[in-house]
């Protein structure tokens, strides 16, 4: 189960209902937000999460392959 909050002082406020009983003991990993492999991997897991498949295709030809303009030092 993935929840998201904010830390206020000492209490993280959790944005939505988690269905466990009070008084239940439970472990909290720390992620924060930032970062681009972080932000890519977040992306990347909620497209699979919601089943969005994009064709590698899409990517082909994305970049320039030719090897740049000549740098005279």
């Amino acid at each position: 189960m993935r929840v998201k909050g904010i830390k206020k002082g000492r209490n993280i406020e959790i944005f939505e209902d988690i269905n466990i009983p009070d008084g239940q003991e439970i472990i909290i990993a720390i992620e924060t937000e930032g970062g681009f492999w972080k932000s890519l991997d977040r992306f990347r897991q909620e497209l699979d999460s919601e089943g969005v498949w994009i064709e590698p295709e899409v990517f082909e030809n994305l970049r320039d392959s030719s090897s740049g303009r000549e740098v005279i030092l």
